[in-house]
Formats: structure tokens, sequence, C-alpha cells
């Protein structure tokens, strides 16, 4: 009796093993490996939303005028362009550029002018919702010549500056200055180290998005 019983069960074994043998191949045709190029790619985190009064990247077209403390009435300040780009909402850079010229008229006059580009880099400490206070310095530098002198001056200064900036809107702002060099080289003349002169600064900014 225990020999039939063992030929049943080793017939019964094979007899499962041939089914499994034939259904391995059907089963790894309906689950096929993915392909390479149909993984997913992984995951990344999204970037935070950029706010209303968030101005990271923006960059500002404007003009503005410069004048001493004590002559800001009687003399007429100089025009500048200037520009100013935001590496962050606190964070910012602004070059300007000064460029005089007079040419008086009558015999024996000589042309005055002046070129002087310089550039600050501004951090706010201080801000509310339409108004920024900055601070901060860079590097500048200054042409030109001034009859009766016959040579071409060449200067070199450090700006300081600390001012105001409100924004009426997201696209525009207005703004007030104070700005002293810390030191003032001037080639064949001066050098000096001091924050005791102050000239003004008045802006109007156009900004983009």
């Amino acid at each position: 009796m225990t020999r039939p019983l063992l030929r049943s069960l080793s017939m019964t074994a094979v007899a499962a093993a041939m089914l499994l043998s034939a259904a391995a191949p059907a089963l790894a045709q309906e689950n096929p490996p993915p392909a390479a190029g149909s993984v997913p790619p992984p995951m990344q985190a999204m970037a935070a939303p950029k706010g209303s009064d968030d101005m990271t990247g923006s960059i500002g077209f404007g003009v503005g005028v410069a004048a001493g403390m004590q002559t800001l009435v009687q003399i007429a300040p100089n025009n500048t362009v200037a520009l100013k780009y935001w590496l962050s909402d606190v964070l910012a850079v602004s070059p300007a550029l000064s460029f005089n010229i007079l040419k008086p008229s009558g015999p024996g006059t000589a042309t005055t002018w002046d070129f002087s580009p310089s550039a600050v880099v501004l951090f706010v400490p201080f801000r509310s919702t339409s108004t920024r206070f900055s601070v901060g310095g860079g590097l500048g530098f200054s042409v030109g010549k001034t009859p009766p002198a016959t040579t071409t001056a060449v200067r070199i200064f450090i700006p300081l500056q600390a001012g105001v900036e409100h924004f009426f809107t997201r696209w525009f702002s207005t703004g007030i200055a104070a700005q002293s060099n810390l030191i003032d080289y001037q080639k064949d003349a001066s050098f000096a180290v001091h924050i005791d002169t102050f000239q003004l600064l008045g802006s109007l900014f156009f900004y983009t998005d």
C-alpha cells in the first residue's frame, strides 16, 4: 500500500511542476519589466512662490539728482543716470553714471567736463510693506578737466550711502539718500580719509518684474 501511495504523490508533483513551467512564460509576458526610459524622475522640491512685495530679480531704471548739503538751493544739482538690480529681497547693486559738460560762449573760454561712474552694494536691514531703509558702500572714479587747469584730473573714491526708498506701486519708487566718500584720492593733488562731507541723492526708479 505504501508503494502505490508514493507513486501517486510523485506523479502529482511532476504534474504540478509541468503546470508551473508552462505558466511561467505567460506570467512574464503579462508583467514585463519597466523600460529604462519609463522610470519616473526623482521628485524635486517645489520652489516657494514669490511674494507680491519680493524684489528679487527686479531691475530698476531711473534718474536722480546729487547736490551738496550746503549748496542744494544755490547750485543746480548734477543729473545722474542710475540702475538698481535686486540680488535678493534685501540686497541690491546700484550702478550710477554722471556726465557733465559745459562750454561757455565767447573767445578764450575752455570747456569743463566730468565723467563719473560708480556703483554701490546696498543692504536692507529694515523694511515695511512699501518703504525700505538701505545702507552700503561701493567704488567709483572720476575723470575730467576744469579750467584753468591744463591737465586731466583723475579721482578714485569709496562712497558710503544710507537712504530710504518708498514704493508707490510694485514698479515705481522714489528715494532719498545721503552719501559720503570714505576715501577720496585725486591724482597728483590730494588723498583724504573722511566722512564729514555729505551730498544728497534723490532718485526715481521704474522697475521691471
